[in-house]
């Protein structure tokens, strides 16, 4: 019977290959068919398409189909099979220095920032990062910016006026971001960013509404933050409310970031090293976007009692420097009236 010999692929022996690739392989996602290949040497091969794989990363993720990716991904061991292994799941937290190589010369930025599920903004960026040419690039602030300052991105979202804190939730829960970071010279990829907004606020020196995306990245006893922040703000600042009830909100900026638990930016020098931690670090498909919040909220918590400890230092640094110079003064004038 052919149902007996499912797990051989043999039920499939009246189909022609095409029928199977583009009828039914195409309808299933990353997961899917990753376990369909598992299933046989026959369904293996045909799972195993370049064409099918590359479809299901522009697909997944449009900034992709850049012809700078193309060229990046068609080096990869696998190509486009090895570049969704790499990109899909969610990135390990936790890795060691000393397991990685020297820095990588190159990173390419893929991103693609949706609302609603519609693709509001898409953009490939390169950037250098070795010595020499770009060698100021290592000692300055680690900063990736995927919008120019004089530039901002339209879209059809609206402020609907009213109440603001209501809005700001409904911004946080509806925006996803992918950032997909490649390294073209060791051929790795990982999608850096929480997919789903960990946090949203109002920033209060411009007015713009920023929403962040972030993974936590535990070194030891250490800890950073990869963040990803895009600012949103309408044609004008939101200082009158009443008057941009419906106005359109734009996207006027997406950056990339590393700080540290301080909340200060990183060199790129270390934030390099810590990027290509992510990138050669292990993969993890379970319960990421719970994780991703959960770990950043054990973040901010971890940030939060780390500047109470560092208060209480500095009090009891100040009380010691206070005893001693009262005592000194004692000494001094105990000195002074003696002779």
């Amino acid at each position: 019977m052919a149902y007996a010999d499912h797990s051989n692929g043999d039920s499939f022996s009246t189909l022609h290959p095409d029928i199977i690739q583009t009828q039914i392989l195409t309808r299933l996602d990353g997961p899917t068919l990753t376990s369909t290949a598992s299933t046989s040497s026959y369904l293996r091969t045909l799972c195993s398409e370049q064409k099918l794989w590359q479809e299901l990363s522009i697909a997944t993720w449009p900034s992709t189909n850049d012809p700078r990716v193309v060229k990046a991904i068609s080096s990869f061991p696998s190509g486009y099979r090895s570049f969704f292994a790499d990109s899909y799941p969610f990135t390990e937290y936790t890795w060691q220095l000393e397991k990685h190589g020297p820095p990588t010369r190159e990173l390419i930025s893929a991103v693609d920032l949706y609302y609603r599920g519609e693709l509001i903004y898409s953009k490939v960026q390169e950037m250098e990062t070795e010595s020499g040419k770009a060698g100021w690039f290592l000692s300055a602030p680690f900063l990736v910016d995927m919008l120019d300052p004089r530039e901002s991105v339209k879209t059809r979202i609206r402020y609907p006026g009213g109440d603001y804190e209501a809005w700001v939730r409904e911004m946080e829960e509806s925006m996803r971001l992918n950032w997909i970071l490649i390294d073209p010279v060791k051929k790795r990829a990982a999608n850096i960013s929480s997919r789903d907004a960990v946090s949203a606020k109002r920033n209060w020196l411009t007015g713009d509404l920023e929403i962040r995306f972030s993974t936590v990245v535990a070194m030891g006893k250490r800890a950073a933050e990869v963040a990803m922040v895009v600012s949103c703000g309408s044609a004008e600042t939101w200082k009158e409310v009443d008057e941009e009830v419906g106005g359109e909100v734009h996207v006027r900026e997406v950056r990339l970031q590393v700080e540290d638990v301080e909340g200060k930016c990183l060199k790129g020098r270390e934030s390099v090293v810590i990027l290509q931690g992510l990138l050669e670090g292990k993969r993890s498909r379970k319960d990421g976007e719970k994780r991703g919040r959960g770990r950043y909220e054990e973040y901010v918590e971890m940030k939060t009692q780390w500047r109470k400890e560092k208060e209480r230092r500095e009090k009891a640094q100040d009380t010691t420097f206070m005893i001693f110079g009262f005592s000194l003064f004692v000494l001094l004038w105990s000195f002074i009236l003696l002779r």
